[in-house]
């Protein structure tokens, strides 16, 4: 019975810090989304898109990952975009950010789980946090770097 508590605790604790990260990030205002930050920051040897392609085979999986962009009212759903609009692809740029800054607080979440846990529980923790977000972050940045790439291209031909 005290490991399904413990487990209960531990489960619990990661669906409230997802769903708070969650409607944090969903609420944060287009203003702040429209710069990179320290965090945010493409970095040099990822300018180049084929870096994701060639060091973490991105086009393997990316497309196998779920999409919940959408999941908190007025959110965006990244495969929404259908056409290649300024507009739309600056939108769509401001929403990367928005879901790798997400990202980047929920893989924090297992700072939490040192309140109640055990060192052994709070190493498993980290890398929980680490597996199930690092993706995610990956594919922001590598979309974002391809959704500037375009936008550069279509601003330099208008």
């Amino acid at each position: 019975m005290q490991s399904v508590k413990f487990l209960m605790l531990n489960l619990g604790t990661w669906i409230f810090w997802f769903y708070f990260i969650g409607y944090f990030a969903s609420n944060l205002p287009d203003k702040f989304l429209s710069k990179d930050y320290f965090f945010t920051h493409i970095l040099f040897f990822e300018k180049n898109s084929n870096w994701f392609k060639k060091y973490l085979f991105i086009d393997k999986w990316k497309d196998k990952m779920p999409e919940l962009g959408g999941f908190f009212k007025e959110g965006f759903q990244k495969r929404s975009v259908a056409n290649g609009e300024i507009a739309q692809l600056e939108l769509f740029i401001k929403e990367t950010r928005r879901a790798e800054i997400a990202h980047w607080l929920m893989t924090a979440g297992w700072i939490l789980t040192t309140l109640f846990n055990p060192l052994w529980a709070i190493i498993f923790n980290i890398i929980f946090a680490h597996v199930v977000n690092f993706p995610c972050l990956i594919i922001q940045r590598y979309n974002r770097v391809r959704l500037i790439k375009v936008l550069n291209k279509k601003l330099s031909s208008s």
